[in-house]
């Protein structure tokens, strides 16, 4: 309660002192060359300077303000071509103080937005919808047109592609928790791996990281943990080494497993998201699979041999392991229509997704995107039938509206804040201040931010501060003359990295609540599993920038 007060009340005075003080000089000049870069041809001429800078900043604006132009109300408008030379009425210092007070009023938005997300003084999902109110009512973007100073429509982000895409892999989340298809798969896994106590802590990590890869973390854990505590009741192990072991492996896996696919843990798709808003790049779903899956792979051995070392057991095998999956195997029967279906309908969605850019080439559909072939998978559930006599089909509304319609509307808004930092000059500004950074060397800078980003959502949300951290990291990466989205993806996937406490993820919350481990358990293993991790990644992304091999 005192922090979110706390939050509230800093969050607040925060907008408030920017809000209210004027444009500073550095926010001059990129409001500046803001509104160069949208006029035309003739206006950059007349004010005889291509690129503003504070040593020509006093000099432009005498010249601007003996300029008239003409402000287009839509600059997305078929024909418009920016900003033009006019006879009388605005003139061009008039634009650059209109565009400067948008920069400064974005900056004082992002500030209360970052500090209500960090503290959670409002539902994340609320602080989300600020845009929606702040952005027209002060003057930043229109709810109608693109027009200046964020030259954008202040209500597109919220239904932006990534968030389309999104909703199909929260669909097929859906379908496959209700036929159960993912259960089938974790016990069928586990069968096929082994009942030794090590390759049950395994094949427990494994199949948790790969469905998590596709279904939310949370719903992932939730499913595991029951299974694992009938084993371990039965074996009478809840609270020992092996126990915690087991517990820890599927916390763990859960959160590593997301990190796999674009569609695995909402930071990924924030990511997303802010790089084609900021940096026109758009990641896939095969392109990100370059990325995540060898995070995946080095990273769930590392965790496996950690929890071993820091809870080593003792004790011979049994068979109890064996007859409780074997039973649920048993309760769970043959595949039903509905499981069938939803396997198949998966499978050629995985399929389309990762062989989208072939597909697109082949067959000349040049529009088909990721979020295109998610609908057409989202469009099967609802059109293949599991019973055509009582009009029963794959998937019925009721079930998707649990979708958590909260997370997508908090893409919206960190796309929309996103877009109104770039747009408005305000992350060029934010670069301005960060340039001594890039003294420092960049596999250092790598590792701060990857370290920072991964204790810092020990305690805050991971999908709010990804929001708030990606356009700062934008703004790093241009300060230093280095590639962004390299500094970016270090955060988004570091955000999936909080091990050490239960509050940290829902997939840590949920395994504390069993009671079968304790926080100073998590700690023992989190704190050098987070090390770890942020060492290992920090080299991996290294080796991905150097050898450019990025989504």
């Amino acid at each position: 309660m005192k922090i979110k007060l706390t939050g509230f009340i800093t969050g607040v005075l925060g907008f408030v002192i920017i809000f209210l003080i004027k444009p500073t000089s550095g926010m001059v000049v990129e409001a500046s060359n803001v509104v160069l870069k949208h006029s035309q041809k003739q206006v950059v001429e007349a004010a005889g300077v291509k690129r503003v800078t504070l040593e020509n900043l006093e000099e432009f604006l005498q010249t601007a303000g003996q300029i008239h132009v003409k402000i287009p109300k839509d600059f997305s408008k078929s024909g418009t071509r920016g900003i033009a030379i006019s006879n009388k009425g605005t003139t061009l210092l008039d634009a650059v103080y209109l565009q400067a007070k948008g920069l400064k009023r974005t900056l004082a938005i992002a500030v209360l937005m970052g500090i209500f997300w960090i503290t959670e003084a409002l539902p994340i999902p609320i602080t989300a919808l600020i845009p929606v109110v702040f952005f027209p009512l002060f003057r930043i973007a229109s709810p109608t047109s693109s027009s200046m100073p964020g030259y954008f429509n202040a209500f597109t982000p919220y239904m932006h592609y990534l968030i389309v895409l999104f909703i199909a892999g929260f669909t097929i989340a859906e379908a496959m928790k209700k036929w159960g298809l993912h259960e089938r798969i974790a016990l069928n896994f586990i069968s096929k791996v082994g009942f030794s106590r090590r390759k049950l802590i395994f094949a427990f990590m494994v199949t948790t990281a790969f469905i998590s890869m596709f279904i939310s973390n949370t719903a992932t854990t939730a499913m595991m943990m029951p299974i694992a505590l009938a084993i371990l009741l039965s074996m009478n192990e809840i609270e020992t080494n092996f126990g915690k072991a087991m517990m820890l492996s599927i916390a763990y896996g859960a959160s590593i497993g997301g990190i796999g696919t674009l569609i695995g843990t909402p930071p990924n798709v924030v990511l997303a998201g802010f790089a084609d808003t900021l940096l026109g790049v758009k990641i896939t779903f095969a392109g990100w699979l370059k990325i995540g899956l060898p995070v995946v792979v080095i990273l769930l051995p590392s965790a496996f041999f950690i929890i071993l070392k820091v809870f080593p057991y003792k004790g011979r095998d049994t068979g109890e392991s064996k007859n409780i999956i074997t039973e649920k195997l048993g309760t769970l029967g043959r595949m039903k229509k509905g499981e069938i279906n939803t396997l198949v309908i998966f499978m050629i969605t995985a399929l389309l997704w990762i062989f989208s850019k072939q597909i697109k080439s082949h067959l000349h559909i040049p529009w088909m995107n990721d979020a295109v072939v998610g609908m057409i998978g989202v469009f099967l559930f609802y059109v293949v039938p599991v019973n055509i006599k009582k009009w029963e089909f794959t998937l019925d509304w009721k079930t998707n509206e649990k979708i958590p319609w909260g997370t997508l509307i908090l893409f919206g808004g960190g796309i929309a804040l996103g877009k109104a930092l770039n747009n408005t000059g305000a992350a060029s500004f934010i670069a301005s201040h960060l340039i001594l950074a890039g003294k420092a060397p960049f596999i250092l800078l790598l590792f701060f931010v990857v370290l920072l980003v991964d204790f810092l959502t020990e305690i805050t949300s991971n999908t709010a501060t990804t929001n708030m951290l990606m356009p700062i990291l934008f703004a790093l990466g241009m300060a230093i003359g280095r590639n962004p989205l390299t500094l970016m993806i270090g955060g988004a996937v570091a955000a999936s990295m909080a091990f050490m406490l239960p509050v940290a993820t829902p997939p840590n919350a949920i395994v504390y609540g069993t009671g079968a481990i304790k926080i100073r358990d998590m700690v023992k293993v989190g704190i050098i599993l987070d090390i770890v991790a942020a060492t290992l990644w920090t080299l991996l992304l290294y080796l991905f920038h150097a050898l450019k091999i990025l989504p």
